[in-house]
């Protein structure tokens, strides 16, 4: 892989989402979590001071770039509920059916390949009746927003490595299957200048 993708991109990433204000939503997210966990776009490990040791039983990581897990290697040293992480891809997840209690995916559904895909791959995974904890990035719902993630996701696929603005991401997670009521979106001011155009949702949709 490139030395922008694998070596400056990780480190700019948590250079960029590294606000207090970011942290304070992954750890809202991820405090959630319970029983068998399982996430997809570990990146960093940013979140995994979050994950509580007294409801998680185990989380499971999964992160296909060799750059991200060389980030995460020293918060994987030092957490503080069991962890395996596992190379691949959400589009196809080396596990058996109903597997895990909850999956959880921060700002990683912008990047996939395949959204949809990888939505029933978390789908096949998760038990019945099992939580899909998410917190992403998504399509504004302001018309003239939208346009301008249209127009400029082109230049952030490149310069985000397969980051897209302009993804309606509750509405695919519901034709997924999935049971989630409104999720409003939310402007987060850590995001400065860009905040408008960087919307953000953060849900627990159900199996």
């Amino acid at each position: 892989m490139g030395l922008y993708s694998e070596r400056i991109f990780p480190w700019l990433l948590d250079r960029a989402l590294g606000h207090p204000r970011i942290e304070a939503r992954r750890a809202a997210l991820v405090g959630q979590a319970r029983g068998d966990v399982l996430e997809i776009g570990f990146g960093t490990g940013a979140t995994l001071p979050f994950y509580d040791p007294a409801g998680v039983t185990s989380l499971t990581v999964v992160e296909p770039s060799e750059g991200m897990n060389r980030r995460a290697a020293a918060r994987l040293a030092a957490a503080r509920v069991p962890v395996t992480s596992v190379p691949g891809m959400g589009e196809g997840l080396p596990f058996a059916d109903a597997r895990f209690d909850c999956v959880v995916t921060c700002l990683t559904l912008c990047s996939v390949t395949d959204v949809p895909q990888v939505l029933a791959e978390i789908r096949r995974v998760l038990k019945p009746g099992g939580q899909f904890l998410f917190l992403e990035h998504v399509l504004s719902d302001d018309p003239g927003r939208g346009r301008w993630q249209r127009r400029l996701t082109p230049l952030q696929k490149v310069v985000g490595v397969g980051c897209h603005l302009d993804r309606d991401t509750a509405a695919m997670v519901r034709t997924a299957g999935f049971a989630l009521g409104a999720v409003p979106q939310e402007i987060e001011p850590a995001f400065g200048g860009l905040a408008p155009l960087l919307p953000v949702i953060a849900a627990a949709a159900v199996r």
